[in-house]
C-alpha cells in the first residue's frame, strides 16, 4: 500500500476556504499514485481548543455525511483513493465529538469496528484533554465529549487502528489496536508545545513495541483563532513496525506531503524479531483495572 500523509495548517474560520485548500493538497497527493491519504485532526477548521474559550466553535460541528464528508467523498471517487480526515462531529445525540472519518475509494464511509463488533460511522477521540503545562495549554474537554470505543478500519484489505492526538499518550489505546488485529495505526494530530522533541521518537517506540506501521499527520505552522496564535510543530511521519522512519516532514512548515510504500510483509518479520507481544504477562496487571 502506498500512503500519503498531508501536513496542513493555517486554517481560518471559513470551512469552505479550508476545504478548497485541503482539496488541492489531496489532488497533489493523488498524483503519486497513492492508495491512502491521511489529513490531520480537525483539519477543516482552526484548532479551537488552544486559546480562550470560544462559545461559537460548536457551530463548526457537522454530522458524518454532511458537507465536509461529501466534499472528500467526491474527491475519493474522482481520484480513486481512500481518504482519512478529522473534523468536529455533531452526533445523532446532539453531542460534539472530535472525530476521524474514513472514506473508501467509492466515497462511502468505512465503518469503524469496536472490540465487541459494534460498528461506528467515525472514530471519536477517546480522551478530551484539559492540560495546562508550560507551552502546552489546551482545553478540549470544554468542547468535545470523549468517544465510546477503540476501533479498527479495513482499508484495501489492511486493518488499521485509530487514535487522535492525545490518545497516543495512553498505552492502552495502542494495545487495544493490536489486540483487535491492527497491522497499522492512523494517528491524526494537532499538536504544539514542549512535546515536539518527543513526537517522532514516541511514535517510533510505539510502532516497534506494538509491531505496527504508523501514519501520523500533524497540523503545522502559525494559526490564529480569536486573537490567539499557536505554532503547531508538524513533524508528520510514516513509521515502520521496526521503528524505522520511512518519511518525516520538517517542523513548523505547511503544506508538506509525505509518501511511503508500506510493505506489509515487514509486519510479521518485525514482530518475530522483537517478540514483546508474545512475552507479555497481562495477568500480572489485571489488578490495575479491577479496583
Amino acid at each position: 500500500m502506498r500512503v500519503s500523509v498531508v501536513q496542513s495548517g493555517g486554517c481560518g474560520p471559513d470551512v469552505g476556504q479550508n476545504l478548497t485548500m485541503l482539496g488541492d493538497l489531496v489532488r497533489q497527493s493523488a498524483e503519486s499514485g497513492t492508495d491512502l491519504i491521511v489529513l490531520p485532526e480537525l483539519c477543516t477548521t482552526p484548532y479551537f481548543a488552544s486559546g480562550p474559550f470560544d462559545p461559537d466553535a460548536k457551530d463548526w460541528a457537522e454530522p458524518v455525511g454532511g458537507h465536509s464528508t461529501e466534499f472528500f467523498a467526491a474527491l475519493a471517487r474522482e481520484l480513486n483513493v481512500n481518504i482519512v480526515f478529522g473534523m468536529a462531529e455533531i452526533g445523532d445525540d446532539g453531542v460534539v465529538y472530535n472525530a476521524m472519518v474514513v472514506l473508501g475509494r467509492d466515497g462511502a464511509v468505512i465503518d469503524g469496528v469496536g472490540p465487541d463488533g459494534q460498528r461506528y460511522k467515525a472514530f471519536r477521540k477517546l480522551t478530551a484533554p484539559a492540560v495546562f503545562s508550560g507551552t502546552l495549554t489546551v482545553d478540549e474537554a470544554s468542547y468535545c465529549t470523549p468517544g465510546p470505543s477503540p476501533m479498527t478500519f479495513e482499508i484495501d484489505g489492511i486493518r488499521w487502528g485509530a487514535l487522535i492526538c492525545y490518545d497516543r499518550a495512553f498505552s492502552e489505546v495502542w494495545l487495544a489496536n493490536r489486540t483487535m488485529g491492527a497491522d497499522a495505526v492512523l494517528a491524526i494530530v494537532s499538536s504544539f508545545g514542549w512535546r515536539e522533541s518527543l513526537f517522532v521518537d514516541d511514535l517510533r517506540l510505539r510502532a516497534m513495541e506494538v509491531g505496527v506501521f504508523v501514519a501520523a499527520s500533524n497540523r503545522a505552522g502559525i494559526e490564529t483563532h480569536k486573537g490567539h496564535t499557536t505554532d503547531y510543530f508538524g513533524r508528520s511521519c510514516i513509521i515502520s513496525p521496526t521503528g524505522e522512519v520511512l518519511a518525516e516532514a520538517p517542523g513548523h512548515e505547511q503544506p508538506v506531503i509525505l509518501h511511503a510504500e508500506l510493505d506489509m510483509s515487514v509486519v510479521d518479520k518485525a514482530r518475530s524479531a522483537w517478540p514483546v507481544w508474545a512475552d507479555r504477562r497481562p495477568e500480572l496487571y489485571r489488578f490495575m483495572y479491577e479496583q
